[in-house]
């Protein structure tokens, strides 16, 4: 599907900007397009080195968290970390537990299986941790948020609850001793964007100053910022304000990690030195992800605690083979998705996809839900039928006012359908009895048909700047790197150039799917390489050697066997005869112009 461009808006830029760029306009003019305005957040791009990290306390309730698990160390209690089966679980589960082990205090840990028992905190689990496990606190990790029956029935055991979360508070939050929650903050906060191993870490840190002296506690914390990073990349955290500090430092952590089953884990995801976010996207977190979504995520854990070399090593290799497992799974899955669409065009018309199947594997659906958005621009419901009960991975695209979780709660007003649901703004998941299930599908189609009636739900794509082929260099690509780490609320900046002459193309990939180009302007006899992932054929279909295009793109610098060239990571192509050229790139000359 081709993109629909778009300018960003020409905001006036405030002269502190300027000012905390060293007068690099195109730098602020990045920042001001991703609504980084005010000066002060402006400054976790700019003088991260002599910001500090904002005080647990402020997030609510923490100060009663912080004083319940002192009570508990001092009475020695016993104390139980509940995560999530996915990377920001699994990392914050594994974060307080190598937290309390700096103190010489041995906690258990639970990660419930997803298969049978589902997302969050469960009625047996809970029975579990207070009468097999001899508990009396229970802190959960990236959820509990929405369990409030299950709070109350810990509570009716005598078990305490802590929730540490980030997921959208519901009408009614559990009856836990706190509910930590940065989603609580006002949305300029620093703290406000923590994904669920940041809350952990805030937790961890008010415990380590407590009970270790300065220096040794800053040696501790800072040991535990390769988890943070891992967790807050894979659960594409906003990578703004405080979680851009925490991932940066992080990363650097990671670099030299000590913690022998991330090393094995980082060779073999072939990423042996300076792992970045795109490392930890593409090669770690799958990993991570798919012992959760086939096995059991517990393993997780092992591989990010253990200090036994070969232990670990056994660990990486077992995620390794989930992994690929996993991988033909969402193959096999997506492709029978898109045959049930093609087969019935119709469901595309209800401005929203809600496909169910008996033969679908659970746990790899979100994937394959997050493929289908990429491909239809549609939120997308992959509902997978298991004996008596269908469970369902949402994902959402970025419209204004669409919220899944306020939407599902909507849904749930009217319909009274979900056996259990949650999430947030962009992903969520159900259960529903597979008698209610058509009911239910009914429903969504007709909420997401009225919801986004009048909404352009074409894919869009959104331009920066525009440039001339020589003015995209390295020196360019470093000043745009400065504001890296990428990602949620801090997207890769995108350019415009051409109309650029396709000199040759060259086929990539085993099975073709991406394409390698060498293009120049006119007039010029310097090619430069392009590279168009995934849409090789789409591209092919309408475009040939010598034909002139206009590309959106992203610059990179391609290190190969120590040879370094620049690259076009290509976004979409346009005809110039298609587009309005001189008014187009009047309006980014308008905008600002990259001083190179």
């Amino acid at each position: 599907m081709p993109y629909e461009w778009s300018i960003y808006p020409s905001t006036k830029i405030d002269p502190k900007l300027i000012e905390l760029s060293k007068g690099d306009s195109l730098q602020a003019r990045l920042l001001v397009n991703r609504g980084i305005t005010n000066p002060n957040l402006a400054k976790y791009f700019f003088d991260f080195q002599d910001l500090s990290f904002s005080s647990p306390l402020e997030i609510p309730e923490m100060d009663k968290a912080f004083a319940r698990v002192v009570r508990a160390i001092e009475s020695k209690e016993r104390i139980v970390v509940f995560g999530d089966y996915d990377v920001d679980g699994t990392s914050s589960v594994a974060l307080l537990y190598r937290a309390f082990g700096f103190l010489g205090i041995k906690i258990d840990y639970y990660i419930p299986n997803r298969f049978h028992e589902g997302y969050g905190l469960n009625k047996e689990a809970v029975s579990k941790i207070k009468n097999d496990l001899n508990a009396d606190l229970l802190i959960t990790c990236d959820c509990g948020i929405s369990n409030f029956i299950e709070v109350e029935f810990a509570n009716s055991l005598g078990l305490d609850v802590i929730i540490t979360d980030h997921h959208s508070i519901p009408e009614f939050p559990p009856p836990s001793i706190a509910n930590c929650n940065p989603k609580t903050l006002d949305v300029e906060h620093p703290l406000h964007y923590l994904p669920g191993v940041g809350v952990a870490f805030e937790l961890a840190s008010l415990i380590l100053d407590k009970f270790l002296d300065a220096s040794e506690a800053h040696a501790c914390k800072n040991d535990l910022l390769d988890l943070v990073a891992l967790g807050m990349v894979a659960d594409l955290a906003p990578l703004k304000s405080e979680n851009r500090l925490l991932t940066l430092k992080g990363l650097e952590v990671l670099s030299s990690t000590s913690k022998k089953g991330l090393q094995e884990l980082l060779k073999i995801s072939g990423v042996e030195i300076d792992p970045d976010a795109e490392h930890i996207g593409f090669g770690i977190a799958p990993r991570i992800n798919a012992v959760g979504r086939l096995n059991d995520a517990q393993t997780a854990v092992r591989l990010m605690i253990t200090d036994d070399e070969d232990e670990a090593l056994e660990l990486a290799r077992e995620l390794d083979l989930n992994n690929k497992e996993r991988q033909v799974l969402c193959s096999e899955i997506y492709d029978s998705a898109i045959e049930k669409i093609q087969n019935n065009p119709k469901i595309l018309e209800n401005n929203v996809i809600v496909l169910a199947d008996e033969n679908w594997h659970h746990g790899v659906i979100g994937i394959v839900a997050s493929r289908l958005v990429e491909s239809f621009n549609l939120p997308v419901f992959m509902i997978a039928i298991e004996g008596d009960i269908a469970k369902s991975s949402v994902r959402s695209i970025d419209v204004n006012d669409l919220d899944l979780f306020k939407e599902m709660q909507e849904i749930q007003k009217k319909t009274n359908l979900f056996e259990k649901f949650g999430g947030h703004q962009m992903a969520a998941g159900f259960s529903v009895k597979k008698t209610n299930l058509q009911n239910l599908i009914d429903s969504i189609n007709l909420h997401f048909k009225n919801k986004l009636a009048n909404l352009n739900l074409n894919k869009k794509i959104k331009i920066d700047t525009s440039l001339s082929l020589n003015e995209v260099n390295e020196v360019l690509v470093t000043r745009i790197n400065r504001l890296a780490p990428f990602g949620i609320g801090n997207p890769a900046p995108k350019f415009v150039v051409g109309p650029l002459k396709i000199a040759r193309t060259k086929a990539l990939g085993k099975d073709g799917k991406h394409l390698k180009l060498f293009v120049q302007e006119e007039g010029s006899k310097i090619l430069v390489e392009a590279v168009i992932w995934n849409r090789a054929e789409e591209f092919l279909d309408s475009n040939k050697v010598g034909d002139k295009l206009v590309f959106a793109f992203s610059p990179r610098i391609n290190d190969f066997m120590s040879m370094k060239s620049m690259q076009l990571d290509i976004k979409d192509w346009q005809k110039p005869e298609d587009i309005e050229m001189n008014k187009f790139f009047a309006r980014f000359k308008k905008n600002t112009k990259a001083e190179v």
